[in-house]
């Protein structure tokens, strides 16, 4: 979006920076206004080109999932090194054209009907639970998508769910695994132990101050505060530029004129078929015998049978089969086949064509019911127009004022006054942050670099234009900067003496555990020594290693000792609310195959294969690259 900023920016100021450019001074980056041609090649996999523009969609997609997640956050600061998030993204579109690839030489096919089938699934094209074909044109229109763009990436995304589930399904694992990882999974084992606390033992401590001004030397950095700075900052985006933009009612309803065909929505008709499939590959007698039971059906269908039975029994398009044939309202665009389409379009309502040949297979195709075309009114779009018109007066607006404000805080590089007088906008002062973190705006990464650069921090300039996505841009200036510093020792006094009384009676606490191991060592009773010592024994039901009965340190503890003998296995352990604990594991309790209930046993079944699936699909992707000619050009990304 910012390259139109550098195409309308032709005054002498615009053209002094390219020569600077030209001289090398770098310091400000005005190639960040450059945007990839969208058929630019980021990879070619035999030949074939991943472009700019499908990797930006893919790049969009994975942010805004990882937004989402994340409850819509910026996400910039959890991705650390954002060309090797670039580079991941590649490579999956790289596996998913190899996936592909090998789909299609493999002979895997997408039929029309189970495409029909997935497209009326899909909640968001449903009213009522019913495929609601005015919605999907809807969507189609805010996504920028005609039905067969849809169609067809959603024709190419089941193809490669069907491969990735066919070479997962060669995957097998062997009885006597799953047997030995049940046994696993679901044995118990024996235990009891003690815990020391250390909370005991913090009475009988007492710090000096030397112990403490040591730990304070020894320690600096612990007790270092970060560099810190506050930013004031200017920003344009279309969003505030279009809430000021006068609507022409005049020139919404021209528009609205001049894009009537926009705003049609196409005949639909509701179809029925009954479809004997064709391989492609039939010799002339099978192709024979497919015309010939088609026309058989087609017979009953004559004579009085009910199409949807005949569907139901003889249909070999499984996504229609079940519900009589039915393909639901379609425009003869979302019909995959013209062929299929023009026999459909030529039936009067109730009518049944003739056997019909397409590259799928014969047809015989009911009519149901028939939905008119119609073109909405202009009151019924008329805020989808004011929308847009704001957006795209906004625009223009935005690069104009995007100039300006490049040039002027270019121009007056120790202040944002000028530009913001001048663009009518708000000086913004953020909150202090950090190198790593922030909030606010400073939650971006990009900003909280610039903020740290030495033209900013050191120097004083103002940044450069920051885009911070397709319709917000950003300049910057130090508002305040505080140095790195350590903090008093007084001010930490406090805490250094409740971090070092806390040490030590964690270590009180070990050496009374270690001194109850070498009690144990001599076959004395953990039980009978918790007693000596009042202390609480705890001996529980046995425990599975999913159990939460007993704390996941001590837990994981015993079930890394060995199977005892004849006597009890000992260990101690410091836990991790810093207390140490002593565990005896008196048994172990092999589970018994014949009793585990059978959804357990299916759970492990299905855990097995989905990972020796995905092992399979790992190594055949592996194996996929190895033989492949894929060319990558980073510089694109």
């Amino acid at each position: 979006m910012l390259q139109l900023i550098r195409d309308k920016a032709q005054s002498w100021i615009a053209i002094a920076i390219v020569g600077l450019l030209i001289l090398g001074l770098s310091t400000v980056a005005w190639d960040a206004y450059f945007s990839p041609d969208p058929e630019v090649p980021v990879a070619k996999v035999n030949g074939k080109k991943i472009t700019s523009n499908e990797f930006q969609r893919a790049y969009s997609q994975q942010r805004a999932r990882l937004q989402q997640m994340l409850g819509g956050a910026d996400i910039s600061q959890f991705i650390p090194d954002e060309l090797e998030f670039k580079k991941n993204i590649l490579k999956r579109l790289e596996e998913e054209e190899l996936i592909f690839q090998a789909a299609v030489t493999s002979g895997y096919r997408v039929s029309d009907g189970l495409l029909a089938q997935q497209i009326r699934n899909y909640e968001v094209f449903q009213a009522d639970g019913q495929f609601d074909s005015e919605l999907y044109q809807q969507w189609l229109r805010s996504n920028y998508m005609s039905a067969g763009e849809f169609e067809e990436m959603l024709r190419r995304d089941v193809l490669l769910q069907q491969y990735r589930l066919a070479v997962g399904a060669t995957s097998w694992s062997a009885t006597q695994e799953r047997d030995a990882l049940l046994k696993l999974q679901e044995q118990k084992r024996d235990l009891g132990f003690v815990t020391i606390a250390a909370a005991n033992y913090l009475d009988k401590i007492n710090i000096s101050d030397a112990e403490v001004q040591t730990y304070y030397d020894n320690n600096a950095r612990k007790f270092s505060t970060q560099e810190m700075v506050s930013i004031e900052y200017l920003e344009l985006n279309i969003a505030d530029i279009s809430k000021d933009i006068d609507v022409d009612e005049a020139q919404l309803q021209e528009i609205y004129e001049e894009r009537k065909s926009d705003f049609g929505l196409p005949e639909e008709r509701r179809t029925r078929h009954i479809m004997i499939e064709l391989a492609g590959d039939e010799s002339e007698e099978q192709l024979n015998g497919a015309r010939e039971k088609a026309e058989a059906l087609l017979k009953q269908v004559v004579e009085g049978a009910s199409f949807e039975t005949l569907a139901r029994e003889n249909s070999d398009d499984i996504g229609t089969a079940n519900a009589g044939g039915d393909l639901g309202f379609l425009s003869y665009d979302s019909m995959i086949d013209p062929v299929y389409a023009d026999a459909a379009f030529a039936l009067d309502k109730g009518a049944v064509s003739d056997v019909v040949k397409s590259a799928y297979g014969f047809h015989i195709i009911k009519l149901e019911a028939i939905n008119p075309s119609q073109v909405k009114t202009f009151d019924e779009v008329r805020n989808e127009l004011e929308k847009e018109y704001r957006h795209h007066q906004a625009e223009d607006k935005f690069f104009e004022q995007g100039e300006i404000l490049a040039n002027m805080t270019f121009e007056n590089p120790d202040t944002l006054e000028l530009a913001a007088d001048e663009l009518g906008l708000a000086i913004v002062t953020s909150e202090l942050f950090n190198r790593d973190a922030g909030t606010g705006v400073a939650m971006n990464d990009r900003i909280r670099t610039a903020a740290f650069s030495e033209e900013v921090l050191l120097q004083g300039l103002n940044s450069q234009p920051l885009e911070l996505s397709g319709d917000r841009v950003l300049v910057l200036r130090i508002k305040e900067h505080q140095e790195s510093s350590v903090r008093p020792f007084d001010d930490v006094k406090a805490g250094i003496v409740k971090t070092l009384r806390q040490q030590a009676a964690e270590e009180m606490a070990e050496q009374e555990g270690k001194a109850i191991l070498e009690l144990l060592a001599d076959n004395n009773s953990l039980e009978a020594i918790a007693a000596e010592r009042n202390l609480k024994w705890n001996h529980p039901e046995p425990i599975k290693r999913i159990s939460t009965t007993v704390a996941a340190d001590i837990r994981q503890k015993a079930f890394r000792l060995d199977r005892p003998e004849v006597k009890a296995r000992h260990a101690g352990l410091r836990t991790s609310s810093g207390d140490y604990a002593v565990v005896a594991l008196f048994a172990v309790i092999d589970a018994d195959i014949e009793t585990i209930e059978p959804a357990v046993v299916q759970a492990m079944m299905d855990q097995r294969q989905r990972y020796y699936g995905a092992s399979e699909l790992l190594g055949a992707m592996a194996d996929m690259r190895r033989a492949a000619d894929i060319q990558e050009y980073p510089e694109n990304l």
